[in-house]
């Protein structure tokens, strides 16, 4: 559960919780988890493009099993 979240709907049910410095404050840290997370997803994107560059597997290949593994 994301705790940022958690905030902002305990805020909507339970007006005045929460100092409007701690919203901030919640905000400004949800978007720094998220600009991070974006970060990791980036560079595991990085990584894995690496890796089918220098093995010169298809990519396409891993797509196809995982995609009949769901059917």
């Amino acid at each position: 559960m994301n705790k940022h979240i958690l905030i902002v709907i305990d805020n909507q049910l339970n007006p005045g919780k929460y100092t409007q410095e701690e919203l901030d404050k919640n905000c400004n840290d949800a978007f720094d988890a998220y600009a991070a997370a974006n970060a990791a997803a980036s560079y595991a994107t990085y990584r894995l493009n690496i890796y089918f560059k220098h093995t010169g597997e298809n990519k396409q290949d891993y797509i196809d099993a995982i995609n009949k593994d769901k059917l």
